[in-house]
């Protein structure tokens, strides 16, 4: 591989976050000879802030699909090849949204990583989008994935019920990804202590792909992914090193 390349990781952010969740990482990654992080942006929350909220799946997909596109034309001659990367509700989005590449733009990432994310065809139908504001605060708190101090302050607290509220909408027809399905090896991580997705649901998505799977388990709860950045590093540049098999 040319020194001069580096390998995309197109990183889609969890439920209700925005591409700020990857700051860190971003910054880490690029740090990196062979690796480069695009962080996905969603319309309605930060640098799209501006941008009305797409609370239908597939026209976020086929949104997402095409942006992924005209970023890769415009720096392809710095890029070797390209991963994706999703936690939760982010995992989801990436399977769908590289499945479209492929029957759209005929693009293929030579593999995708999958965090805590349960595979459509065991997901279970939702319709959280319906929760009352109160309601949807109070998940925000029980799910322990946003700071105390930040939902205490009234502005940004609404602006993260209209992003979960917008995501729940999008997650309510997932339903219709129980077919999904795409060609590329998935790397499945689970945490060992997150309750809320079992890891068999995690393993499920071995029935989406006709590639290899491969799993690997971490410490901590369902956020515990974005403390582990050497571990993700690490799935991330598989394949980078001529001995290193890409599973």
């Amino acid at each position: 591989m040319s020194v001069d390349k580096k390998r995309v990781v197109y990183a889609f952010p969890h439920l209700g976050a925005g591409s700020a969740v990857y700051n860190a990482w971003s910054k880490r990654a690029n740090t990196q000879s062979q690796l480069m992080l695009k962080a996905i942006e969603i319309p309605g929350r930060g640098s799209l802030g501006s941008e009305a909220h797409i609370q239908d799946l597939e026209l976020l997909v086929n949104k997402l699909a095409d942006d992924i596109h005209l970023h890769y034309v415009n720096t392809q001659e710095h890029i070797s090849d390209w991963i994706t990367f999703g936690h939760s509700f982010g995992g989801v989005i990436s399977i769908a949204v590289c499945q479209l590449l492929e029957r759209k733009y005929g693009m293929r990432p030579t593999f995708s990583i999958i965090s805590a994310s349960p595979a459509p065809s065991v997901q279970e139908q939702e319709n959280l989008h319906l929760l009352s504001d109160e309601a949807i605060l109070e998940k925000i708190r029980r799910d322990k994935g946003t700071p105390e101090a930040v939902l205490n302050q009234p502005l940004i607290a609404n602006r993260l019920i209209k992003q979960l509220r917008s995501d729940y909408t999008v997650k309510s027809q997932f339903s219709t990804l129980k077919r999904l399905q795409v060609k590329q090896p998935l790397t499945l991580i689970t945490a060992s202590e997150d309750f809320d997705v079992p890891e068999k649901e995690v393993l499920a998505w071995q029935e989406h792909s006709t590639g290899r799977t491969y799993h690997i388990e971490i410490e901590g709860g369902h956020f515990a992914i974005y403390d582990n950045w050497e571990t993700v590093k690490g799935e991330m540049m598989q394949g980078l090193a001529l001995e290193q098999p890409v599973y």
